[in-house]
């Protein structure tokens, strides 16, 4: 019965979609009724065998990834998309800004040379030399 479990429990992991690696301790009760473990089989009791998972696993045969490194790299790519997006969002204002300065300048550089009086082009003629040349 406890055979055919063991079986069971093995063609259960290996056909699952990842592998995990097994070892098998042994379980029996010593001379003072104490539980014992080891990982070998006792030869004078009898003993059960127990199939012992470790936790780790090797990869996913889907992703070749193991376990936890799916959600870092998850993260990994929201973090780059992340940046991606504000470096795209920090480019446009830039540009926005340089456009707007330009469009400035350009009217600025109309209006001095259409301005009369001296008040008007001073005006102007300082607005252009702290901000466009």
């Amino acid at each position: 019965m406890e055979l055919n479990l063991i079986i069971f429990m093995i063609l259960m992991h290996t056909l699952s979609g990842s592998a995990i690696a097994t070892e098998t301790a042994y379980q029996w009760t010593d001379d003072q009724g104490q539980i014992q473990y080891g990982d070998r089989r006792p030869i004078s009791v009898e003993s059960t065998p127990i199939i012992l998972q470790q936790d780790t696993i090797l990869a996913d045969s889907h992703t070749g990834l193991r376990p936890g490194e799916h959600d870092r790299l998850s993260k990994m790519e929201q973090r780059q998309r992340q940046q991606q997006h504000n470096a795209h969002t920090t480019r446009t204002r830039a540009d926005r800004q340089r456009t707007a300065r330009r469009s400035r300048c350009a009217d600025n550089r109309e209006m001095l040379k259409n301005s009369r009086g001296r008040d008007t082009f001073k005006k102007h003629s300082r607005y252009l030399r702290n901000n466009c040349w």
